[in-house]
């Protein structure tokens, strides 16, 4: 039961990932259709942009967008007043003429900072490095855990700083104790035997 529900997880916080993708600004001589980074100006701009990676995240005083564009993952973001955030939160995405509201105010909302996000992809190095520590090690250098994993494969899910990674670890889990497994707890005596750069992670 725990493996299908890891499953679910993994497919939702895929889907997530891909929410808001395909919107395509009104003319063809748009900033988001260009694909030049240097063109963005507003957070509209980052909200029309026909991504393939893309996480939008509306606080009481701000907007943050995290979005690949051209290989290459960023973060967009701004503060906002709090009538304006009120206003995002009011509309309803799923319908039509609300997301064309949710453009236009957007489109007010000019950039205070965007950031390069893939300088601070783990490279090849440093992902090796993780060989032999523990889980509780992991944890303990600011690692996370979000809920995923595959227990077959000893795969789980971790988070470190913007970007998921796919740590496998050296252990075994009986079928029978999958339902009672404890990721965060669980791992903490087991030793890391790889890792891998897996996708954007928490990075709104």
């Amino acid at each position: 039961m725990k493996k299908v529900i890891s499953l679910m997880l993994v497919l939702l916080l895929a889907a997530m990932l891909f929410a808001g993708c395909g919107k395509t600004a009104g003319n063809a001589d748009t900033p988001a259709q260009s694909g030049a980074i240097d063109a963005l100006k507003t957070m509209g701009d980052v909200s029309a942009l026909n991504c393939e990676t893309y996480q939008s995240t509306y606080y009481e005083d701000s907007v943050v967008y995290a979005f690949e564009l051209d290989g290459v993952y960023y973060r967009a973001s701004a503060p906002v007043s709090k009538e304006t955030s009120e206003a995002l939160w009011a509309l309803d995405t799923q319908n039509e003429a609300d997301k064309q509201k949710e453009l236009e105010i957007l489109n007010t909302i000019g950039i205070e900072k965007l950031e390069n996000l893939s300088d601070q992809i783990l490279g090849r190095q440093a992902l090796d490095a993780l060989a032999g520590k523990t889980g509780q090690q992991l944890l303990d250098e600011g690692w996370t855990t979000n809920g995923s994993y595959m227990l077959d494969k000893m795969e789980i899910w971790m988070n470190y700083g913007p970007f998921t990674y796919s740590v496998f670890f050296d252990g075994h889990v009986d079928e029978a104790n999958f339902e009672t497994f404890d990721v965060d707890e669980d791992i903490k005596p087991l030793k890391v035997k790889s890792a891998e750069f897996l996708m954007l992670g928490e990075a709104t």
